[in-house]
């Protein structure tokens, strides 16, 4: 997989109003972690895959004087987050890889990514990146929802145009680790909504059907956090 394939594919999502769906698709999970990052003023906080920009603004906000910069590999993406913007808040959004971080050794005191890490090219380089711009003891926490133990989830690398890297968290655990985080600890979340109403249920490419769905909202979303030692 090249950044030019992920930049097309996700230049066209922008297009198509994905960004926004994605938005409020993940909005429960965030709503949950948002309030636990017990970020501190003054936080610098780097936003890794940050689409549209909607996860940036709320990281921007979340305490007196924390600055957010969002990154995506998509230029349709950064023109929407520009485009939502408020002067209001300390973000800012740049086009950039996750191997090639334009920043300088220990830059961020925090870092964070919404269902983006999956999408690397070189998920090692690029958690050597993550790590060499995090300060000594500065944590990473990464929300997915594509792991090898939540299954009903394998499909979705046939239906996205783009490879995917689909792994257990022991495998996630070992790539932290070779990169040089410590201390790594991981948390299930579940929208507490449930997995909906079966009458209303309609199968589709992502969840041919009703167990599916069941199974994929018991496992939730994998909260990863690591730190820099």
């Amino acid at each position: 997989m090249s950044h030019d394939r992920l930049r097309e594919t996700f230049d066209q999502w922008a297009q198509k109003g994905d960004a926004e769906r994605m938005e409020a698709s993940h909005g429960i999970t965030i709503a949950q972690v948002m309030p636990k990052l017990e970020l501190k003023a003054g936080d610098t906080v780097l936003d890794l895959g940050c689409g549209n920009g909607w996860a940036t603004r709320q990281l921007a906000q979340a305490a007196p004087g924390v600055q957010a910069i969002g990154i995506d590999v998509a230029p349709e993406m950064i023109a929407k987050a520009e485009e939502l913007h408020s002067y209001t808040i300390r973000a800012r959004y740049d086009v950039g890889t996750f191997e090639a971080l334009e920043f300088a050794d220990e830059h961020f005191s925090r870092a964070f990514s919404m269902e983006a890490m999956y999408y690397a090219v070189d998920l090692d380089k690029s958690l050597a990146e993550l790590f060499r711009v995090l300060k000594p003891g500065g944590r990473v926490d990464i929300v997915i929802d594509f792991y090898a133990e939540r299954p009903g989830t394998k499909v979705w690398a046939d239906h996205t145009g783009v490879d995917m890297h689909y792994l257990s968290i022991a495998e996630w655990q070992a790539a932290f680790e070779k990169a040089g985080f410590g201390s790594f600890e991981t948390e299930r979340v579940v929208d507490p909504a449930g997995p909906g109403d079966e009458s209303a249920f309609e199968a589709n490419e992502w969840t041919p059907d009703w167990q599916t769905k069941v199974d994929t909202h018991a496992a939730g979303a994998l909260w990863m956090r690591a730190t820099k030692s």
